[in-house]
């Protein structure tokens, strides 16, 4: 017989962090309080782990499951109204509340959430209303009812901006602090330029194989004010202790949530996938498994084709035949009016056009972290920073990177392509010849045009250089000067330009034009190092 209870969802608190009884729990505490003591009083965040607002209980109904039902209930808006086609899922099945409001499925065996996919039309629910990471979802125990409760916007809003910010990966105390008083901070102001409506993805690696980190980074995160999601990178899943078992996500889920979801904003519809499979406790690759695949499907059906479909994950699938399951994922995008792609985990900016089995922009997003913390940059140049998208109904009317603590129209670096750049670890250059200069121009795709004048008059287009090619002036820091390891501090540049001066004695600026028309300008010439040890 399946019982008529109606439950609640208890708040995620430190009740439930204490049941849990576990080793990494009690380290979580001690790392906690560390950190309470390392940000108190500095941005005016809560000094308490929040637990989620009220959004799990809205006014009790009756409600009769079918048989062979063991999950369900009911989804209201803020007047207790029953909100019809809410689609409800539990990460294998998708369903979707009926005139009444109800939803009820066959809870899988392996789920462990249930959880909704916010319709445009209703605000995202956040953990607190200070800590403004999404809370759309209820932890799965032994009972079988979960009701939710939405709050109806004003109006749909088919003009808002997007932030993803790609790879914090703190370490430490002072990698936190880094993190919250250039990242945050950065889009803190970043919000104070628009009066749009705007979201946030953090693209994984949200903490550098430190689990009793994610708390305090859950409430960082949600500091800026903005509700924010989540997705899995392969620093924030754990190895079982003493175990060569495949590492798990437990650690993060408990702190973030589900691992697979979606939800909807204006003509926008968003889904998260985890796409970091390990094949023991060191070894992984990307991927998608065909249970993923199957919700993803599922999920997709209920989406308009008149929509654009934003897909975020953390490990880039570019054209590679080693991520499992790719051309699945992909075919299952086909029709939508407009797919992208966003992802982090290289440490460095590229922007990649796929062209089958669909046609997808797929931006991989440089690191807030950089160069794990050791400099203001990427390993390709890519200063520190995140990227911004502002979105008109299913379209994308603008992006760009914006650099921390830099103006966000600071998105080309000179330098002579003759120079040797580093230290007494290593020298490094471009290899051009004289009277050449590069242009590092990180958020550069194929319909960029880059153009130098001279004295103020055009005289041409920059050259593309190979994708091969390093940054010799990144290289020359990391490696010649800080003597980091090589094999870390080594990636292609995608995205460097090259010019050979007509005069070499003229005044010289570079001009990129993006494809939305906005021009970007330098004729600043870097050769040292200051503005790669620190922020001027």
């Amino acid at each position: 017989m399946i019982e008529n209870k109606t439950t609640t969802v208890e708040p995620l608190s430190m009740r439930y962090l204490f049941r849990r009884g576990s080793l990494i729990v009690v380290h979580a505490l001690m790392f906690f309080a560390i950190f309470l003591a390392a940000s108190c009083g500095s941005d005016g965040v809560e000094d308490d782990i929040p637990g989620d607002d009220d959004n799990h209980k809205p006014p009790v109904e009756d409600i009769t499951p079918g048989a062979g039902i063991d999950l369900y209930g009911l989804v209201v808006d803020d007047l207790g109204k029953p909100v019809p086609d809410v689609v409800v899922s539990d990460g294998f099945t998708c369903t979707v509340t009926d005139g009444k409001g109800v939803y009820q499925m066959k809870r899988d065996a392996a789920a462990r959430f249930v959880f909704y996919s916010t319709p445009a039309e209703f605000e995202i629910a956040t953990s607190s209303s200070t800590v403004k990471t999404a809370s759309f979802y209820a932890p799965l125990t032994s009972i079988k009812r979960y009701d939710f409760k939405l709050k109806r916007l004003p109006a749909v809003e088919t003009q808002f901006n997007l932030i993803c910010i790609g790879d914090p990966q703190v370490t430490n105390v002072q990698e936190f602090n880094r993190f919250r008083d250039e990242t945050i901070s950065d889009i803190k102001k970043q919000l104070q330029t628009t009066n749009r409506p705007t979201y946030a993805l953090a693209l994984g690696d949200i903490v550098g194989d430190k689990p009793m980190l994610f708390d305090q980074m859950k409430v960082v995160l949600g500091s800026a004010g903005i509700p924010l999601f989540t997705t899995i990178g392969n620093h924030d899943k754990v190895a079982p202790s003493g175990s060569s078992e495949p590492r798990k996500a437990d650690d993060f889920t408990r702190v973030f949530g589900p691992l697979n979801y979606s939800f909807n904003r204006g003509n926008v519809h968003f889904v998260c996938l985890d796409n970091v499979v390990y094949s023991n406790a060191s070894s992984y690759g990307g991927g998608f498994t065909d249970s993923q695949i199957e919700w993803l499907k599922a999920d997709l059906r209920h989406v308009p084709k008149s929509k654009m479909v934003i897909v975020y994950y953390h490990i880039p699938i570019r054209n590679s035949s080693g991520i499992t399951n790719r051309t699945k994922m992909l075919e299952a995008l086909s029709g939508f009016a407009e797919v992208h792609l966003m992802a982090g985990h290289t440490h460095y900016t590229e922007n990649f056009s796929i062209t089958s089995p669909v046609k997808a922009y797929e931006h991989i997003h440089g690191a807030a972290c950089g160069s794990w913390w050791r400099s203001t940059l990427n390993g390709d140049g890519t200063p520190n920073g995140y990227a911004v998208y502002e979105i008109n109904g299913a379209k994308f009317s603008n992006w760009y990177y914006k650099p921390v603590k830099l103006p966000h129209d600071f998105q080309i670096r000179l330098h002579r392509g003759d120079v040797t750049f580093g230290g007494q670890y290593g020298q490094y250059t471009f290899g051009q010849g004289a009277n050449t200069i590069v242009a590092n121009v990180w958020n550069a795709d194929s319909e960029w045009k880059v153009e130098a004048y001279e004295d103020g008059v055009n005289v041409g287009s920059l050259t593309k250089l190979s994708t091969s090619l390093k940054d010799a002036w990144t290289l020359g820091y990391h490696i010649g000067v800080l003597n980091r390891n090589p094999d870390n501090y080594s990636p292609a540049s995608k995205h460097l330009y090259l010019h050979t001066r007509k005069n070499p004695g003229a005044s010289l600026e570079i001009r990129a034009t993006d494809r939305f028309g906005t021009v970007y300008k330098q004729s600043e010439i870097v050769s040292g190092y200051e503005t790669a040890a620190s922020y001027q």
